[in-house]
């Protein structure tokens, strides 16, 4: 019986599962568990600075790949210094394979006080015990009975609950020889469900449309983590009613589509949106992720009698009948075949107000409500667009995407500093795909601030060192401007350490010649006008540096209406401090 080496065999099974780069930091107790990695034709090493920007960088991979991320660390201080970007994904639901080399097992039951460890009897499981809760599913390798089934087990759940899964690796495993046998048969990653239910659930949300004489519907964020986004386009485009979007959904479906009415967030909606939506008799909501950065501070209002919900894992009508066992793309692949080309209601799309003018519209300096409109114009189909969270994430919303755009964005868990090693994991996710001519090849556009980069802005070291291209937008607004708006704006606190982005090119080792190029400064729209212009932003063959000066007060209005949902001290504190805040239009949910 042909054996393989319990290392490779973990590396094969991951590499089958469609993860072809594998992020993290080499430590003593994973060394030889890395080394099999090279033995994989087709799987590749891709060392990052730290533990924290490993994950990170996994998370974006895995969005862009549209599947798994994988990080390796080692135990206790590698593993604990993920954890953070870890609980992220968990929150986020994206696939991540965190495998962990642990100390030996015969280390672990003599409390061996080896590094890493804690105390003079160490329990050397304190560490999974801690990330116990940010994983749906873990493989702690102790036997040497059905490893590699247990392995197997993981990945898989991996895939069906879309959530992060760790394997504990202990050093004297590596190299135990496995069958190779069930190598041969790659795992089933597929979430089936119940077919029964599956049918019953869609003949249900059928009749409620049939019946309704003005529905919509709503397309959120988890649709794309769950891998249903070409089901849900096809469902939008047989359906022919109004359809609305989240922020953390733009760009799933087309907004230039004929029946797209735009962002639907509550409060900070666009002018007519929330009026519109809410005329509807029956709302059809797909992977609704409702947290309070993703609806308005939770004025997004959606009565359950009005609402149909087709979540990850369940459908719920009208609040009266429920199905579970249905997983999202089943249900809506289902719909798609059954949802007749006749019968179902004719809806015309709303028709919106136009968007304001702003008062600072003459302003020659860079401003909030001036720089995400002219983003849109600098986007092109295919780009993938990584927004960090804080000002970025709440002005991308008015930046209206062409066709074939990604965006992502981290809101919900909110972890500063994530854009970055995001950014950089989906670099090396488009160059995987484009050479397997899975997509064309399109830009990785980030959009940080001065405050978040500071955490992670080691990664940009790794984009250096790979020759990836991404296009990098720093907006300098002098420290931490989205805590500023919520609260103590002229306090020391919410000032950072101030940093030359001029340097940092050359400082991760770019040519100081080739660094001058690639760097470019804007304090006025003029200026920006032109850098965005310019082919080597526009065409970008290695890392581009754009920094944004704009002033620290300046916020977009969907953050500052989102703040002031909290009330009126709320309103007058941003007053005070310089914010812009007009009262908001009870029934538009904007700026009178």
């Amino acid at each position: 019986m042909a054996t393989v080496p319990l290392g490779r065999y973990l590396w094969e099974r991951i590499h089958q599962c469609g993860v072809n780069d594998i992020f993290g930091v080499p430590g003593d107790f994973n060394l030889t568990l890395l080394d099999h990695i090279y033995d994989v034709k087709g799987l590749n090493w891709t060392g990052n600075t730290n533990e924290l920007n490993a994950a990170y960088a996994a998370d974006g991979y895995a969005r862009v790949r549209n599947g798994a991320g994988c990080v390796v660390t080692t135990h206790g201080v590698g593993e604990l210094s993920a954890l953070n970007a870890i609980a992220g994904s968990m929150t986020e639901q994206v696939k991540i394979i965190s495998v962990v080399g642990q100390t030996s097992r015969a280390m672990q039951k003599n409390k061996m006080m080896i590094h890493h460890s804690i105390g003079f009897q160490p329990d050397h499981q304190i560490f999974s015990k801690a990330s116990k809760d940010f994983r749906c599913a873990a493989a702690e390798l102790q036997t040497e009975e059905g490893v590699a089934e247990e392995i197997d087990r993981v990945l898989r759940e991996c895939f069906l609950q879309s959530k992060p899964v760790y394997i504990f690796f202990p050093i004297d495993l590596v190299d135990k020889p496995v069958s190779a046998k069930a190598l041969e048969k790659p795992l089933d990653l597929v979430n089936h469900g119940d077919e029964k239910s599956i049918e019953e659930a869609a003949k249900a949300v059928i009749e409620a449309l049939s019946s309704s004489k003005n529905p919509s519907i709503f397309v959120d964020c988890l649709v794309q983590r769950h891998q249903a986004v070409d089901e849900v386009r096809q469902l939008v485009d047989k359906l022919a009613i109004p359809i609305y979007s989240s922020n953390m959904s733009k760009g799933i479906i087309d907004e230039t589509h004929p029946n797209y009415v735009g962002l639907y967030n509550g409060l900070p909606s666009g002018p007519g949106v929330q009026a519109a939506i809410q005329n509807s008799d029956l709302m059809l909501v797909v992977g609704s992720l409702p947290s309070d950065t993703n609806s308005g501070g939770f004025t997004r209002k959606m009565a359950p009698e009005k609402m149909v919900a087709i979540d990850t894992e369940a459908v719920s009508v009208r609040g009266q009948k429920s199905f579970s066992n249905v997983p999202i793309k089943a249900v809506l692949r289902k719909l798609v075949e059954q949802i007749p080309l006749d019968g179902m209601p004719k809806v015309e799309k709303p028709k919106l107000p136009e968007r304001p003018v702003e008062d600072d519209i003459d302003s020659k300096m860079i401003t909030q409500s001036w720089v995400w409109h002219r983003l849109a114009e600098f986007l092109q189909p295919q780009d993938v667009v990584f927004g960090e969270t804080g000002t970025a994430a709440f002005g991308i919303p008015d930046t209206t995407f062409p066709p074939g755009i990604t965006w992502h964005t981290q809101t919900y868990y909110g972890s500063i500093g994530w854009a970055a090693p995001a950014a950089f994991g989906s670099e090396i996710a488009l160059a995987d795909l484009a050479a397997s001519k899975a997509r064309a090849r399109g830009r990785t556009i980030l959009i940080t601030g001065d405050g978040s980069l500071m955490l992670t802005v080691q990664e940009v070291g790794n984009m250096v060192k790979q020759k990836t291209s991404p296009v990098l937008f720093v907006i300098n607004n002098a420290g931490y401007t989205i805590e500023r708006v919520i609260h103590g704006a002229k306090q020391s606190y919410n000032d950072i350490v101030p940093f030359n982005y001029r340097h940092m090119l050359p400082f991760f080792n770019m040519p100081e010649a080739e660094a001058k190029q690639n760097f470019h400064r804007a304090e006025t729209k003029a200026a920006l006008e032109e850098i965005l212009k310019r082919e080597s932003v526009q065409k970008p063959r290695t890392v581009q540096v754009v920094e944004i000066v704009m002033d620290a007060m300046d916020v977009p209005w969907r953050l500052s209406t989102q703040i002031a949902t909290r009330g009126p001290e709320a309103v007058k504190e941003m007053q005070e401090a310089g914010f812009k805040v007009r009262e908001m239009g009870k029934t538009e949910g904007f700026w009178n």
